[in-house]
């Protein structure tokens, strides 16, 4: 069902209220998803190309000039890749949020991955992967070495348990389940101590000695 209205013809004509940045864009993001509602191109909607043009006017505005803006945009960029967002996402399900989702699991393959080197087990020796399940799941990643398996996940039943381990022989499932808060994936040294309290030292050679 396609209809218009004239809500973002009224603000392009009329932006005498859209002086701030919020006011500006929200002006914008409704006269878009107006022409949306009609089935109209927005690229050439005269409202939404007057409403562009005073976002950019508003933007303009007493800002810093575009090196100063770079400056800033690198520095917050360097500051979201150093940090994480595996704990702020932990102990929500991110079932239905395909972001989170898809962020949650993109950064625990690398965190894996990461983890994986600081222990010692060679990158050749595992495979990374993530089973992101339904709209209804919370997906898994894993990885899978001969000797050990190591899941994550985003929401537990069990507090401090986004993170399950066991002991693996030639790559199938072969030991009791252990558990580790999301925080350890982290914390490469803390794993390792709780990897060799319950399974044995990591490493193919050491681990399967110790079994």
């Amino acid at each position: 069902m396609l209809y218009d209205t004239h809500y973002r013809h009224n603000e392009a004509l009329s932006p005498e209220a859209l002086t701030t940045l919020p006011a500006a864009l929200h002006a914008l993001n409704a006269g878009i998803d107006d022409c949306r509602r009609a089935g109209k191109p927005i690229d050439r909607d005269a409202s939404i190309i007057l409403l562009i043009r005073n976002l950019a006017a508003v933007a303009e505005r007493d800002t810093p000039s575009n090196n100063d803006l770079r400056l800033r945009c690198a520095e917050d960029r360097m500051t979201v890749i150093a940090g994480s967002a595996l704990l702020a996402i932990a102990g929500n399900s991110v079932a239905g949020d395909a972001a989170a989702k898809r962020t949650f699991h993109r950064q625990a393959r690398v965190a894996l991955g990461s983890l994986a080197e600081a222990i010692g087990i060679p990158a050749h020796d595992v495979r990374i992967n993530t089973d992101a399940g339904g709209i209804t799941d919370d997906g898994t990643t894993e990885l899978r070495h001969a000797d050990l398996s190591i899941r994550v996940r985003p929401h537990s039943f069990l507090p401090d348990s986004e993170i399950t381990f066991n002991r693996c022989r030639g790559g199938e499932h072969a030991g009791p389940v252990q558990s580790a808060p999301i925080a350890e994936l982290l914390d490469a040294a803390a794993f390792q101590r709780r990897l060799t309290t319950t399974v044995g030292d990591v490493g193919a050679p050491r681990l399967a000695a110790a079994a």
